[in-house]
């Protein structure tokens, strides 16, 4: 099965996002700041989750810095980076950064449970 991590600093997004990926066959994880992700990944263990979903602007620690820690640390998980900017570039999306799509909020759902999938299929 595969696990889907996510991370957002609103309880309300966390719980719709891990509902409706549950919903869809996935077993999900939660964080509520990059910080957090970053103490549950370990990049020398071979059992981390599948796919992040990163909110890009977090308190602590936002889903880019996060990613871009575990990027640096070698983790290579497809990361999508979910945000309330329409335009990657206005939510600083850096380039360097492998980062396999980007979801703007509001969430529409079936395009996110799309790109998760597609990430899955991916890997497969």
């Amino acid at each position: 099965m595969t696990t889907v991590l996510v991370a957002d600093d609103s309880e309300t997004i966390l719980l719709l996002m891990r509902t409706r990926l549950e919903l869809a066959g996935y077993e999900v994880e939660t964080a509520a700041d990059g910080q957090e992700v970053t103490d549950l990944i370990d990049p020398a263990a071979t059992d981390g989750p599948d796919i992040l979903l990163l909110d890009a602007m977090m308190p602590r620690k936002s889903g880019i810095d996060a990613l871009r820690e575990l990027r640096a640390a070698g983790v290579e998980t497809p990361a999508l980076i979910v945000s309330a900017h329409q335009d990657p570039s206005d939510a600083d999306a850096p380039t360097d950064l492998e980062i396999s799509g980007y979801v703007t909020k509001p969430i529409d759902f079936d395009l996110l449970l799309g790109a998760v999938a597609e990430l899955t299929e991916k890997a497969a």
